[in-house]
Order: C-alpha cells, then structure tokens, then sequence
C-alpha cells in the first residue's frame, strides 16, 4: 500500500502536481488535485486535495524551523477547511489513529495529548479520540469514528496517524494533508473501511507523517513485515506533535 501521493510511481507532473521551494529549511511544498476519475485510477489515490511538506532537515534545527513548519501547513489546511465550507465556528472530532504502546506508531495518541479541552465549556466544538488499534481493542477504528461523528453530531472529522514510506530520506521529515479521507492501518495493510465524506458523512481532513520504512523495498532478504525507523524516532515523533497540534489549535475551536 502507498500512503504517500508522490511516491505512487505515476507522473503526477502531468496530472497537475505543482511543487514550490519556501526559501527556508529546505521546504519544499507540492500540491495535486485529484479531480477526475481517471487521476484517481492513475495516482491510485481517491479524489481530493493533497498537499505535501517535505523538510528533510527539520530535525537539524531550533524551534523557529518548527514553527516556519506550522505556518505553511496551516496555510493548506485552511485552504481544505475552505474548500469544505468550514470554519473556527464548525464542530470538529479530532482522531488520533495508531498503536499509543508503539513509537513509530504513535503519532496520533501524542497529538491528542498536546491538545487541551475544556469539556464544561457551553456548547463545546472540539471533540478529540484515540481509538487505538483493533489488535488491543477488537473493535474497528471506523466503527467507533463513525459512531462519535454521528452522536456529537460534528461538521468535520479530522484524522492523524502515521503513514509508511519508500525513501528513508522522508522518514518522519515529510507531512501530507488532504481531504479525501484514509483507510486505517492502511500502511501495513490492515485494511479496515475508509474514514472519508462518503462513508463518515462529514468531511475527512487527514494529517499524516511518514514514520516507517518497509524494509522488503530495500532487500528481498527482508521478511515483508519488517519494518524499518529512525533512532531518534522518539525525539522526532515530539517535533511532529507539537507542529500538528499547534497547526490543529490555531485552525479549529481550540478550548
């Protein structure tokens, strides 16, 4: 399964991707609108808006390379909130996918922990939730979004969660954002139903960095569920958290 648009193997130049550099960090920031059947069956990505951030140094600097990070991913999502008719004032469901016991897994969960609630606030807009994973909980991740998205009765579900990759140069240095939903656990291809606008009823913004490597692109002497992480995997996985929760608290009804 390919998580990542630009590594899917088509040229998507010729389908309309457009890549810019920021001028800092070694940022480079690419968009692709897959707006047709036929890009969609080309990418093997379904229709929506994507965009990527690619900062292969961001662990290498100070906070300022953070939050020059946070403000250009802000600049996209609120681009997608647009898009999708929402606003500060719409009712937001942030999910937190993956396995909180797992490091390379745990980029959902350590958002969610960076972002505050005041649940005694009057008519609160901003919900949040971990389902885990199905091997610890037996319950499927979409049953349980779908559910609270109905119950809470929001206007938007936005999902994080960690995402594979094929370069380990883009190993927890690369962020895509879109619209068009994702299917948990997709990167080891446990394949579950797909959180998206069809399936949830709401929009689905979707935050994802890629944490792990599958090994068996780089040998055949690798078992197919090896997977591969960066050392430091813990420190960055703390960069990654405080760039998506301070871009999710700066774009949704934060408290």
């Amino acid at each position: 399964m390919i998580d990542l648009i630009d590594e899917c193997g088509a040229d998507i130049k010729n389908l309309g991707y457009e890549e810019e550099k920021s001028g800092k960090f070694s940022l480079r920031i690419g968009k692709i609108d897959v707006n047709s059947s036929d890009k969609a069956k080309a990418t093997g990505f379904d229709e929506g808006t994507y965009f990527i951030y690619n900062c292969p140094l961001m662990h290498e600097f100070n906070n300022e390379c953070l939050q020059y990070l946070v403000d250009n991913i802000m600049v996209g999502l609120k681009k997608l909130m647009k898009k999708n008719s929402l606003t500060k004032k719409s009712r937001f469901l942030i999910v937190g996918l993956g396995n909180p016991n797992i490091l390379a897994d745990c980029l959902g969960p350590k958002v969610l922990e960076k972002i505050s609630l005041n649940p005694f606030t009057e008519n609160a807009r901003l919900f949040k939730f971990a389902p885990n994973v199905f091997l610890n909980t037996g319950i499927n991740s979409f049953d349980v979004v779908y559910m609270l998205a109905v119950w809470l009765d929001v206007d938007a579900v936005v999902v994080i969660d960690s995402l594979a990759t094929q370069s380990v140069h883009r190993l927890t240095t690369s962020f895509q954002i879109n619209d068009a939903g994702m299917t948990p656990g997709s990167a080891v291809n446990n394949l579950g139903q797909k959180l998206c606008k069809s399936s949830i009823g709401v929009p689905c913004l979707v935050i994802g960095v890629p944490t792990m490597l599958l090994a068996e692109k780089y040998s055949k002497d690798f078992p197919k569920d090896l997977i591969l992480t960066p050392k430091d995997i813990h420190k960055n996985i703390d960069n990654l958290a405080i760039v998506i929760s301070t871009v999710l608290k700066k774009c949704v009804p934060y408290k």
